[in-house]
């Protein structure tokens, strides 16, 4: 076992248990005790053998949500060809694959 690894006490178990059925949350708990939040809720679960729930990625991050971005429709027109950002774009692509053409 590791010199930084402090073992648990179960003074230190029972003040999760009662943190969290008091509302608070797992950052909260962890700061508290100076440990983890994910190790706190680990020990939760075993003492209590209740399951927390977790949020999902698509909770999470609501801006991964969309699936096919063509759905989205924009009020504003696309820029026309030879638009100054779109060929900024264009030739720092093409910039990127330089060193591959001079390879083959």
């Amino acid at each position: 076992m590791s010199a930084s690894r402090k073992l648990w006490t179960p003074e230190e178990i029972e003040r999760v248990v009662t943190l969290r059925r008091t509302g608070q949350g797992w950052r909260a708990i962890a700061r508290l005790l100076g440990r983890q939040d994910t190790v706190c809720r680990y020990q939760y679960e075993r003492k209590t053998g209740e399951k927390t729930q977790r949020l999902s990625v698509k909770k999470t991050f609501k801006y991964f949500q969309c699936d096919n971005r063509s759905e989205q429709k924009s009020d504003r027109p696309s820029l026309p060809p030879g638009h100054p950002v779109i060929m900024r774009g264009l030739w720092r692509g093409l910039e990127h694959w330089r060193g591959f053409a001079d390879e083959q």
